[in-house]
């Protein structure tokens, strides 16, 4: 996808990856003449090959920006699973004024041009593929919690199972930002808005329906032009990559369409050239990846809401809870299409399994209040000071923290104290910081944010959103409705320690 980047803090969201980008060539003679070296079979350093002390170098194609696929995620977990013997170099596709470029990028795999290649999960029904439609499925997967539990589970073996109809192997199975709807000519809240509307899309059939469905003309469009169209799916990133936060525009802060999640996928003589342990290696990649591209994200997405409201242009919308329920009833024929199709109909139980009701209501992004502008209070709250919270494991558990989730050094019972001072929040237990990040009051809501590193089963830059209530010395917390809360915050009621 061909991006611009604008402005010093979205510059700053991918410092992380300089190094990956400045790797990155040119489709050029000589390296076509290596790859194809490679996947026929000849040199020293071929794929499965034992050149000493030569590192193998495997090609993996991507669409024109790097920064927004778990692509160098991915290469840095495959030089440390293989402990260096195993390296990802990078191919520039060229096709980012292309509306199918990553189709090209698939045929070019199969063709052995490449011999990895990195697509979004969308693209692969418009090629035959339908193993994937259920993690696309409208309203279903919309949090990051969920997706990355879908994709840690045997489901996600499942999808890319699917891809050898292709004609290429399948590798891995990487997380990417939550679409949400993007409007320009309205905002996107109720069914009525979609109604008569062209909407800009992706290649993929899912999002075709689901438009369709809803009323409104689903169309592919060139990356980076939002000509002629009343609105789009997107991720907070996209929007101030392209620019398009110093236009008018809606986003719909609590409605998530679908994740973009990525499929790797390689050359089948390239990959039957690796040795079996190499094989493993490039496969377990993936898995190793999930972790560091969800914070990547979480991270990317705050840095670009932050820049999303010092543009003052882009306004942030909500739907009500009526206006919720009504598009999820609006596109149950598109579940009832998808589901005509076995697989898919068995994947979209289990997510729907996994979803639960205690991922019932997507996330909601924070608005510019809630980033720290306007009339929101950081500091001289009641809150401020410090808080002790006592626990056990069994409460732990009981109000909904996973037992895999808290670490095996936790005693059965124990206490945290946590600090609320100035809009900088910090959590202690047995002396040590085990938590930090930030904090805004608006009323009886207290928006916390945690930067990283954060304990498992937490997201940095993800907000969460709790009720709050002081009575003499007790504070209690509890979740605020249509957001998640850190669960740790609701066990007990906290007593002032200073």
């Amino acid at each position: 996808m061909r991006l611009q980047q604008h402005s010093s803090s979205v510059a700053g969201m991918a410092t992380r990856r300089v190094r990956v980008r400045a790797a990155l060539a040119a489709f050029t003679a000589a390296a076509l003449a290596v790859v194809a070296a490679a996947c026929a079979g000849g040199g020293g350093d071929k794929a499965g090959g034992k050149d000493e002390g030569k590192p193998l170098v495997l090609t993996l194609e991507s669409e024109d920006d790097l920064s927004t696929s778990g692509a160098p995620e991915f290469a840095d977990a495959v030089e440390q699973l293989s402990g260096g013997s195993m390296r990802i170099e990078f191919l520039q596709a060229g096709r980012g004024l292309e509306v199918d470029f990553e189709k090209g990028v698939v045929e070019d795999v199969r063709n052995g041009r490449a011999q990895l290649g990195i697509v979004g999960v969308r693209v692969w029904d418009t090629m035959g593929v339908t193993s994937f439609q259920a993690l696309l499925t409208p309203f279903l997967v919309d949090s990051y919690e969920l997706e990355r539990r879908v994709l840690e589970s045997p489901l996600a073996v499942q999808m890319l199972d699917g891809v050898e109809e292709a004609g290429v192997v399948a590798v891995a199975l990487l997380p990417g930002p939550l679409r949400r709807p993007f409007g320009l000519s309205r905002a996107f809240v109720g069914v009525e808005d979609y109604r008569g509307a062209t909407i800009g899309i992706r290649p993929g059939g899912v999002a075709q329906v689901t438009f369709r469905t809803l009323g409104a003309a689903a169309k592919a469009y060139v990356p980076g032009s939002l000509s002629g169209l009343d609105g789009t799916e997107v991720d907070p990133k996209v929007i101030v990559y392209n620019g398009w936060e110093r236009q008018p525009g809606a986003l719909t802060t609590n409605v998530v369409l679908w994740p973009k999640p990525y499929s790797i996928v390689m050359n089948r003589e390239a990959f039957e050239a690796l040795t079996s342990e190499q094989q493993e290696i490039l496969r377990s990649a993936g898995g190793e990846a999930l972790a560091p591209e969800l914070l990547q994200i979480a991270q990317d997405e705050a840095a670009a809401l932050t820049d999303a409201c010092k543009s003052g242009t882009l306004s942030f919308v909500s739907a009500s809870a009526a206006e919720l329920a009504a598009l999820r009833e609006a596109v149950q024929p598109v579940y009832d299409e998808l589901e005509r199709n076995s697989l898919t109909r068995e994947l979209i139980a289990e997510i729907g399994d996994m979803r639960g009701s205690a991922l019932a209501a997507a996330p909601t992004l924070r608005r510019c209040r809630e980033a720290g502008q306007g009339n929101v209070t950081t500091g001289a709250t009641p809150l401020e000071g410090r808080w002790r919270l006592t626990w056990t494991r069994a409460e732990l558990i009981a109000v909904g923290i996973q037992a895999a989730n808290i670490p095996g050094d936790v005693p059965q019972a124990g206490s945290t104290v946590v600090e609320f001072k100035g809009g900088r929040y910090k959590a202690i237990t047995a002396g040590r910081v085990v938590a930090k990040g930030t904090y805004t009051v608006e009323g009886d809501v207290m928006s916390l944010v945690f930067v990283a590193p954060v304990l498992r089963g937490y997201v940095a830059g993800q907000v969460y959103r709790h009720r709050w209530n002081i009575y003499r010395n007790s504070l209690t917390f509890s979740r605020a409705p249509g957001s998640d809360a850190d669960l740790v915050l609701l066990v007990n009621p906290l007593t002032r320690v200073r």
